[in-house]
């Protein structure tokens, strides 16, 4: 079973699938933070022997570049940098800029699954290296037909597996549990909300999706709904910046306009979606337009984070920031 252990395999973390925190984390990023992570202990044997090229003030650290990254698992450039962007919203890792090209990335460790957290892979802990002390089954007690846990991790020492089944009931039990049967509405809605929210998080980060559904109540018509007005909402800010000659075909204009290299717009998302939630669903007055009201507010984040992007990362005379007004 050491082989299970050995240099050939990337191993992943069960804390990732087992801990509730890092449930809307997808399995690409699981296997992207997996490569940071491993790479982490090339630092990591660097520091211990002297060489402290990947160590500074805050710890150790690794370069990883979105090119070098999207080669090994042939994807995307742009796609690797959503994937790394959850793994920060998650606080899997930090990122800091290094001169005009470079990052160092710092790679946190998961955090422990809670105790009383029912397990997606309760078989993963299981420590194949002890040997079981043969029992005959007929004699055998409760206790001693229970498998070990590794006790690597004392929070999860508590569940103890069926010898008989890692996955299932025993027989007897299946047959007293009804499982409700889903409507062919509620399995459709299932199906149209998982599709879209497979969509949005490429965009978006995990924490607006998140909101996003609540938001929404889990529907899809009122998911669309909110995806479809953030996005008009984009356009429109869009529109107007555009429309003045100085940044139709200036990059900038592009990088402050797109969730993907404007963090202002990204990150900023989500605390426009708490305001308007309290405004409108816990505010003291009314909002007698809700829809309106939510697409104007919108608009509004939306061409302040793009203004501010310009203002932090160009140098702009005066004359720049008062056309920007226009947004």
């Amino acid at each position: 079973m050491k082989s299970l252990t050995s240099r050939a395999f990337l191993p992943i973390n069960t804390d990732l699938f087992n801990n509730p925190k890092y449930q809307e984390l997808s399995c690409d990023a699981m296997v992207l933070y997996s490569l940071y992570s491993q790479r982490k202990e090339v630092s990591t044997f660097h520091s211990q022997t002297g060489n402290d090229t990947f160590t500074d003030s805050e710890g150790i650290f690794i370069y990883f570049s979105n090119d070098e990254a999207a080669k090994i698992l042939r994807m995307s450039v742009r796609k690797i940098s959503t994937l790394r962007s959850q793994l920060i919203d998650c606080g899997l890792i930090n990122v800091i800029r290094h001169g005009l090209k470079n990052f160092k990335i710092y790679v946190n460790t998961p955090e422990t699954t809670p105790a009383e957290t029912d397990l997606v892979l309760p078989w993963a802990n299981f420590d194949f290296e002890k040997p079981i002390k043969s029992v005959p089954a007929n004699s055998a007690s409760t206790k001693s037909q229970k498998l070990p846990i590794n006790q690597s991790n004392n929070n999860q020492t508590k569940l103890l597996l069926s010898r008989e089944s890692n996955e299932s009931v025993s027989q007897n039990q299946s047959n007293t549990l009804v499982t409700p049967k889903k409507s062919e509405k509620d399995v459709l809605n299932e199906l149209y909300l998982d599709s879209i929210v497979t969509r949005l998080k490429d965009t978006f980060s995990l924490p607006v999706v998140s909101r996003l559904k609540v938001l929404a109540n889990n529907s899809y018509t009122k998911l669309k709904w909110f995806s479809d007005t953030i996005f008009k909402a984009k356009s429109q800010v869009t529109k107007k910046l555009l429309s003045n000659d100085k940044w139709l075909y200036n990059p900038a204009s592009q990088e402050a306009t797109l969730f993907e290299s404007n963090d202002l717009l990204k990150r900023g998302l989500e605390s426009a979606l708490l305001q308007i939630a309290e405004i409108v669903y816990k505010g003291k007055e009314k909002v007698q337009n809700e829809a309106k009201f939510i697409y104007v507010y919108l608009r509004n984040f939306m061409a302040n984070a793009v203004k501010q992007y310009l203002i932090d990362n160009y140098e702009l005379t005066e004359d720049d920031e008062i056309e920007l007004n226009v947004l």
